[in-house]
């Protein structure tokens, strides 16, 4: 990893390599061998703020402290609900990220994501209000 970082300070445009490396190591036919995944994460870590940066993203402002949750099981299961619905847009994995970054439920991003997915079975209630108040704004 030191060699390709030195390599990478002495380029003018270093940000724009960063982020080249980063995309193709992130592309699933890299992904799916263990090794590559293994630098895919060492190279992420190493170089996250030379990518926070380049996207414009200020690093400083992921140091707050999350927000406390104290009912996540709850909590997660009405995010669910919204994403179902159409309420909110993104993946799975996507919305556990951000989940994780602003919130502390006491869970891992894996945990949040899969209790995403299977959210709607255990609180089908939830999600039918939801989806009722969902079809209210869209009469008014």
């Amino acid at each position: 990893m030191e060699s390709l970082s030195n390599w990478l300070e002495k380029l003018p445009d270093k940000g724009r390599y960063v982020m080249l490396l980063a995309w193709l190591l992130g592309e699933p036919a890299i992904k799916q061998y263990a090794t590559w995944e293994v630098l895919r994460k060492r190279f992420n870590k190493h170089h996250r703020d030379d990518i926070l940066e380049y996207c414009e993203i200020d690093a400083c402002r992921l140091l707050i402290e999350r927000i406390v949750v104290n009912e996540p099981d709850l909590f997660i299961a009405y995010i669910s609900a919204m994403l179902r619905c159409g309420i909110l847009d993104g993946t799975y994995e996507h919305v556990a990220d951000h989940i994780d970054l602003v919130f502390r439920t006491g869970k891992e991003i894996n945990t949040i994501c899969n209790h995403l997915s299977d959210a709607d079975d255990v609180y089908f209630d939830i999600c039918e209000a939801v989806r009722e108040t969902k079809r209210k704004h869209k009469k008014n």
